[in-house]
C-alpha cells in the first residue's frame, strides 16, 4: 500500500512485504547497481546521521532466516573504496520508485526506532552512454 513517507513528505512509498524482501532487493540491486548513493540515519538519541553519501550503490540484501530480519547496504566497486551498513532488526522497507525527476529511494525501519534512508542518484544520471555502432574500436 502507497503511503505518505515520513522522511520524503509528498512522495509516497510502496511497503515491501517481509516474505517479498529477498526477490524484491535483488531486483532493486540489479535496476539501480552504480547509482550514487547516500545513506542516512534517522533516529531519536541520533537525530540524523549521515553514513555515506556520493558513493557508489553495490547492492542490497536482506537476511531473514531465523527471523534475524538484517538488511545489508553496500557501496563501492573497489575493494579499497567498499563499505557496508547493517540494519538489524529490520521490521519494514518501503520504496520510491525511480522517475524522470528523481532516482530510487528506500526506508528501511528497525526495532530500535531508527529509520535508514537510502536515496539513489536517477539511473540517466551514471549510466554509461550507449555504444556508436558501426564504429571500430582502434587498438595500439
Amino acid at each position: 500500500m502507497a503511503k505518505p513517507s515520513p522522511v520524503t513528505g509528498q512522495e509516497t512509498t510502496r511497503d515491501i512485504p517481509t516474505d517479498e524482501w529477498i526477490p524484491f532487493l535483488a531486483e532493486f540491486t540489479r535496476e539501480n547497481r552504480g547509482a550514487h548513493a547516500v545513506l542516512e540515519v534517522f533516529g531519536e538519541g541520533v537525530g540524523r546521521q549521515v553514513a555515506t553519501e556520493d558513493r557508489p550503490f553495490d547492492g542490497i540484501a536482506a537476511d531473514v532466516k531465523d527471523r534475524e530480519r538484517s538488511v545489508w547496504i553496500s557501496f563501492g566497486s573497489r575493494p579499497t573504496g567498499q563499505f557496508s551498513h547493517g540494519v538489524p532488526g529490520a521490521t519494514a522497507i518501503r520504496v520510491r520508485q525511480a522517475t524522470a525527476d528523481h532516482g530510487a529511494a528506500m526506508e528501511i525501519d528497525s526495532r530500535d526506532g531508527t529509520m535508514t534512508l537510502l536515496t539513489l542518484s536517477k539511473p540517466e544520471d551514471y549510466a554509461l552512454p550507449p555504444a556508436e555502432s558501426g564504429k571500430k574500436l582502434r587498438t595500439r
